[in-house]
């Protein structure tokens, strides 16, 4: 059990780990750290923590175990006002959705007595803000760990700990690797469904029905906190996007071409591939 949980940004990820934390009694204190005194207010009635402040300096005094879990285009600024408040033994995470910059610049910035791992984990909806925050979120999903050459054995052994308590699985990898994955699995399927809903006719947009609203769901995403991350996985997300085009390319030609058979061999392996895993998400 840790002393004190400090969770700087207190919306669905920040909130459902201080619920999932709370729940699970992994610390004696759980505490929010939040910009705005209406977040403030929202986090402690959601019951998101034990108490909430807008006072950094407050809210991290004695934690022993901080979390980041503010958008991803504030997460290095974030982490550099960690640093200097915090002179004690300590464990720092993140939560974002990249890794290689994020970490690389938290790596070089900390002190010896803060141990930081990178995090990821993946779970959560295209809902957003602490309302929507659920203890058993991560429940069954995975949570990758980066590792780099600066990174503690033992912290990262306390941070799978931490997150198979809350329930996920954890798998640990570079932060490069990281970035070229989830560019591919969920930052390329942003992408396409925000490209989806420009390109279709806002006339047609009144018969969709539920394989439309399926496959364009994750475009209703926080727009700025996507575009934080598409910027800062700028360069993986770009090489999916061009495997993404030559697939498309592909498919265009086909059907351009009259290819019956070709085209009933790109539906039938395409299937196959989405058959090969099944969503364990517990809902």
């Amino acid at each position: 059990m840790y002393k004190k949980i400090a969770i700087i940004g207190v919306g669905l990820i920040g909130g459902s780990i201080g619920l999932a934390a709370k729940e699970r009694k992994l610390a004696r204190e759980v505490v929010g750290i939040c910009r705005r005194e209406s977040s403030r207010r929202r986090a402690e009635e959601k019951g998101a923590v034990d108490w909430a402040t807008c006072d950094l300096t407050k809210g991290l005094a004695g934690a022993d175990f901080i979390i980041i879990a503010t958008p991803v285009g504030i997460a290095v600024e974030t982490a550099e006002k960690v640093c200097k408040n915090v002179t004690w033994d300590s464990i720092l995470i993140d939560v974002g959705s990249t890794k290689e910059m994020v970490v690389k610049k938290i790596d070089e910035m900390v002190p010896r007595n803060i141990d930081f791992v990178g995090t990821h984990p993946m779970a959560g909806s295209e809902k957003s803000g602490v309302s929507s925050a659920e203890a058993k979120l991560f429940d069954e999903s995975i949570c990758i760990i980066t590792k780099t050459r600066r990174t503690k054995p033992g912290a990262v052994r306390k941070v799978k700990k931490f997150w198979e308590s809350l329930g996920a699985g954890c798998i640990v990898m570079t932060p490069e690797s990281h970035d070229k994955h989830i560019a591919s699995i969920s930052h390329l399927p942003h992408l396409v469904a925000f490209t989806l809903l420009r390109a279709v006719k806002p006339e047609s947009l009144r018969y969709a029905a539920n394989g439309f609203k399926d496959t364009t769901r994750i475009g209703a995403s926080d727009p700025l906190m996507w575009h934080d991350i598409f910027m800062s996985n700028k360069k993986a997300l770009l090489m999916a996007v061009g495997s993404y085009k030559k697939a498309l390319a592909s498919l265009e030609r086909t059907i351009r071409k009259g290819y019956s058979k070709r085209l009933v061999d790109i539906l039938t392996a395409s299937k196959a591939i989405r058959d090969t895993f099944t969503d364990k998400k517990k809902r």
